[in-house]
């Protein structure tokens, strides 16, 4: 992430969140269409507890987080697939609460920006 107006580590780390949460949901929704494939074995992106050690290590660190593409291993079915409906949608919801909150955060942290910038609160 480059010099600018969202440039500090808390920043960046609301971009990081709002990107991976998104591509986390691509995961969760391909496993969801795959729920009755035979051998199909669901998949979803691991990527907080990366985020959250490049905290330390400042904004460049942070957006640079791509996340770990992790394999649910065993089956669920008896047709070998490893998707259970209950966990995806749990995922899912988890998923776009943490891209709902990142975003709101982003929203104020802009709010913030412009008022700052043109003096006045709106």
């Amino acid at each position: 992430m480059g010099v600018g107006p969202l440039s500090n580590v808390t920043d960046a780390a609301i971009v990081a969140t709002m990107n991976l949460s998104r591509q986390q949901e691509l995961y969760i929704t391909n496993d969801l269409a795959n729920y009755d494939t035979p051998g199909f074995k669901a998949q979803n992106l691991s990527f907080q507890g990366q985020l959250a050690k490049a905290l330390g290590q400042g904004p460049s660190a942070v957006a640079q987080v791509a996340g770990t593409v992790v394999t649910t291993p065993g089956s669920v079915g008896n047709n070998g697939n490893s998707v259970s409906m209950t966990s995806e949608m749990a995922d899912l919801a988890r998923s776009q609460l943490l891209y709902e909150t990142a975003v709101q955060a982003y929203n104020q942290k802009t709010t913030e920006i412009k008022i700052v910038t043109e003096g006045k609160a709106q």
